[in-house]
C-alpha cells in the first residue's frame, strides 16, 4: 500500500512519524522535489533506515519534496519498483494504493506498468496534458479514494497531485494515508483509514 509525504519547504518531518511509518514500509524509499535554486531532487533507496531517512529529511530542510515509503503488494522488491518512477525526460511518478492493471513485464509493480504503459505515451506526445486539471480530474475519477498520484513535471517546476483530498494533513504535511502508519508509535487523531499497529512478542498467541 505504500505513503507518500509531503514536505513544504521549511517544514519539519517529526522522527516519531519517520519509526511509525518505517514499521510496516520497509520495501524501499525515495524522494522527489525542487530545491531553492529550481533544481530537482530525484533518488530511490533500496535499503530502508530510518536514521538515514531523517538525515536526509534534515538536510532538505529547505526543499519542497515528497517521501515515498514502499510496502510491497504486487511487483518484486527490487529498487527498480521503488518511487520515484521516471515517466518520462519531464515527469516521475509516486503511488500509494492498488491499481488493477495486467502485468506485462513480470516482477514490475502495479505502480510501475501505470506510470510506463499509461502516463508514458500521454508523456511523450501530450506533455503538458498530465499536469492539466480536466487530466487530473479524469484520472481522479478512476481511481479509488485508496489511491494517490503525485507527479513531479520538472519543466513547470511542480507538483501534481492526484486525489490529495483523500489523504490528511498533519503538523503542515500531507499523508496519503494513515493505515500503515504504526498507532503504537504514533497515534493520529481524526485518521480516515484505520491505523494498524505492530505487536510485541508477549501479545501474540500462537495456536
Amino acid at each position: 500500500m505504500c505513503l507518500i509525504l509531503h514536505k513544504p519547504a521549511g517544514a519539519r518531518v517529526p522522527r516519531e512519524l519517520i519509526d511509525a511509518a518505517v514499521a510496516f514500509n520497509r520495501d524501499g524509499w525515495g524522494l522527489m522535489g525542487f530545491r531553492p535554486d529550481g533544481s530537482e531532487l530525484v533518488e530511490r533507496h533500496q535499503q530502508v533506515d530510518a536514521d538515514r531517512i531523517e538525515q536526509r529529511l534534515r538536510s532538505l530542510r529547505d526543499v519542497e519534496l515528497c517521501l515515498h515509503l514502499r510496502l510491497r503488494t504486487r511487483g518484486s522488491d527490487a529498487a527498480d519498483n521503488s518511487h520515484p518512477i521516471k515517466v518520462s525526460d519531464r515527469f516521475h511518478l509516486m503511488h500509494n494504493g492498488t491499481l488493477r492493471l495486467k502485468a506485462r513485464v513480470p516482477g514490475r509493480s502495479d505502480s510501475w506498468h501505470f506510470a510506463v504503459d499509461l502516463l508514458r505515451p500521454l508523456a511523450v506526445n501530450w506533455p503538458e496534458s498530465l499536469s492539466h486539471p480536466s487530466f487530473v480530474a479524469l484520472v481522479e475519477a478512476g481511481l479509488t479514494p485508496e489511491n494517490k498520484v503525485v507527479l513531479l513535471d520538472t519543466q513547470a517546476r511542480q507538483l501534481v497531485f492526484f486525489n490529495r483530498h483523500h489523504g490528511v494533513e498533519f503538523e503542515g504535511l500531507w499523508l496519503s494515508s494513515t493505515r500503515w502508519i504504526d498507532r503504537r508509535r504514533l497515534a493520529l487523531t481524526h485518521a480516515p483509514q484505520p491505523q494498524q499497529k505492530t505487536y510485541t512478542a508477549g501479545e501474540l498467541d500462537f495456536l
